[in-house]
């Protein structure tokens, strides 16, 4: 039994073998460079997003207040309230989020993590200031376009 051992033809670990597991190590830590340069911009994208969100909440809140032909803010200064050819809009906070209804039907989320919102009118303008839920506040002035009926 022990000629059976000492017989068998091992040679050990080879230079074919150990080039083939180099080339397999190169290609994981080429995945792996990849990975972090792929991260770091989609990192800084995602710091974006959400100055992208305010911005198209702004745009559409503008697009919304070009033709009112009654606007009031309501008591608390937390919701508005006013009337467009499409009927009766009302813009408000409701938990973390500002959401429209429309004719007191259903609503449709606009602006998402907002701790607290203040509206305030001066004239035709009107003065939003919204704080986030991280604490940034984020303010802006909207045109109010009221119509002549």
């Amino acid at each position: 039994m022990f000629r059976w051992l000492t017989l068998r033809q091992e040679s050990g670990y080879s230079l074919i073998e150990s080039i083939f597991q180099l080339v397999i190590f190169c290609i994981f830590v080429h995945f792996i460079v990849l990975f972090f340069l792929w991260k770091t911009p989609v990192e800084s994208k995602m710091a974006d997003y959400y100055a992208t969100e305010w911005e198209l909440f702004a745009i559409e809140l503008q697009e919304m207040l070009a033709g009112v032909s009654t606007f009031n803010v309501m008591v608390g200064d937390r919701d508005i309230v006013f009337k467009t050819n499409r009927g009766d809009i009302e813009i408000g906070q409701r938990g973390a989020v500002v959401r429209k209804t429309l004719n007191q039907q259903g609503y449709v989320p606009m602006y998402t993590n907002v701790a607290q919102v203040i509206f305030t009118r001066h004239g035709e303008e009107l003065h939003m200031e919204v704080t986030m839920l991280d604490g940034r506040i984020r303010e802006r002035r909207f045109a109010i376009g009221l119509r002549q009926e």
